[in-house]
């Protein structure tokens, strides 16, 4: 018994990635705009009344409260695997990038789509 639960303490510890933690976009964030181009190349951000969030773990995941990755790659998720060395998420086929403005404390969220989507964050309180 004492085997096992110190295998899986290290387990945990080891399993963190490596500074993912001190990555700014580690942690909260809540969906406040969406951008949805219908074809004619005037797409522009609009807010939006919605409960999605999405968390950014240490242990290299990105977990939301709705799907995770929206597309035209869909998967249905709400776990993804994060990289955050090249800035991107990925659920199966269905990959996301993402920028962060630390100023305006804003995360915008780009997935692949025939025309322009994506959808932007705020850090949660």
């Amino acid at each position: 018994m004492k085997i096992t639960v110190l295998l899986l303490v290290l387990i945990a510890i080891t399993s963190c990635r490596d500074g993912a933690e001190n990555n700014p976009a580690f942690g909260a964030w809540e969906h406040v705009e969406s951008l949805s181009d219908i074809g004619d190349g005037n797409a522009t951000y609009q807010k939006v009344d919605s409960d999605k969030t999405l968390l950014f773990t240490a242990y290299g995941t990105v977990i939301s409260n709705k799907n995770v990755c929206v597309g035209n790659n869909y998967t249905d998720a709400t776990v993804a695997t994060w990289n955050p060395d090249e800035n991107s998420f990925n659920a199966g086929d269905c990959i996301a990038s993402y920028e962060l403005d630390e100023a305006q404390e804003t995360l915008t969220v780009s997935y692949q789509c025939m025309e322009a989507c994506g959808e932007k964050y705020v850090r949660a309180k």
